[in-house]
């Protein structure tokens, strides 16, 4: 007890407050590349506590946690309504990204409680990761590794990527950030988004164009649009069967923006060339058909995930928390009305 206290006073004289917030964080990779963000959290006197998304709701520390939560931080898990009605200490939901597509967003606001993001900072891991499928699937990267490793040893024969054209559908912090990549290989560029950055799309020469323009005349197409009511399989058949024969679609954003059944057939019917996808409508996708087809690459919605876009948004996140918990707005409030 004595040890206790002594431990409090010292905290205290050094500026570092005791714990009267409980952080529940349900993202196992917030503040494990950034104590800048623990620190911050700390001084403010959150207790942290990480509980793994996977089984969540079987778990009891999970419940007990969650009771007397004031902030909850989001991985890949979901939010429901229900979870809301047990933490009645909440204020706040913070998504250790951008998306928040798997918050129940009407049951916060419903509930009086802001939700929050971290836009932007992992928008460099993304853009990197989506050139990076394009580059594989033009020259057959992973197929060929397989392939050697097998024993075979000879021509594997690729598609250029310089100079051809590439197509950009969502023309935030990612698709501007696959844009400047392109701009390098000399890439004729197409771009869509419901909102034009003129000045962005002067510099780097980007024709602003139709969906159907751009599924009917890029060698590469890269989707990097939110999931919304709107936006919803928007990448339909129709405009899928747009797509050359010789053109490869690549999403790196989220899997329901694109119609999957269609892709599917598109593809097993090589009527287009290839995909690479790093999201799927039903994550994690198990027994996906994609995985039976050699021309698609499949990763596991990996695209935010480099050591320092997860240092940055752990330090955005606690910073938002601590403002909220001070009475003000998070750096990136969500708006729910």
């Amino acid at each position: 007890m004595q040890n206790r206290l002594m431990k409090k006073r010292l905290m205290k004289k050094e500026g570092w407050a005791v714990a009267q917030y409980t952080v529940l964080s349900t993202s196992p990779t917030f503040t494990k590349y950034s104590p800048q963000a623990a620190g911050i959290l700390e001084k403010k006197g959150c207790r942290l506590v990480m509980i793994p998304p996977n089984g969540l709701r079987e778990r009891e520390d999970f419940k007990a946690v969650l009771a007397e939560a004031h902030v909850w931080v989001v991985g890949i898990n979901k939010v429901y309504a229900e979870d809301l009605e047990a933490a009645p200490n909440l204020k706040l939901i913070i998504k250790h990204g951008t998306g928040v597509d798997s918050i129940d967003l009407k049951a916060a606001a419903a509930r009086g409680i802001t939700v929050a993001n971290a836009p932007g900072t992992n928008a460099n891991s993304v853009a990197d990761l989506a050139f990076g499928f394009m580059l594989s699937l033009a020259r057959q990267i992973v197929s060929a590794d397989k392939r050697t490793r097998d024993g075979f040893w000879g021509t594997v024969m690729g598609k250029d990527v310089y100079g051809k054209t590439l197509g950009v559908l969502g023309l935030g912090q990612i698709g501007k950030g696959v844009i400047r990549r392109a701009s390098g290989f000399d890439m004729n560029i197409f771009g869509y988004d419901l909102v034009h950055d003129s000045q962005f799309e002067k510099e780097y020469r980007v024709r602003a164009a139709t969906l159907e323009e751009i599924m009917s005349e890029a060698d590469y197409i890269s989707v990097h649009l939110p999931l919304l009511e709107s936006t919803k399989n928007i990448i339909d058949r129709s405009l899928l069967e747009k797509m050359r024969p010789t053109a490869f679609l690549i999403n790196t954003s989220r899997g329901g923006v694109v119609d999957e059944t269609a892709l599917y057939d598109l593809l097993k019917e090589k009527r287009i060339a290839g995909a690479a996808l790093d999201v799927f409508a039903t994550e994690p996708p198990r027994q996906s058909p994609f995985f039976e087809l050699d021309n698609v690459i499949v990763a596991p919605h990996m695209g935010a995930y480099t050591e320092g876009a997860m240092g940055a948004v752990s330090e955005i996140v606690a910073e938002s928390i601590v403002r909220v918990l001070a009475g003000k707005e998070p750096l990136s409030v969500i708006k729910t009305n």
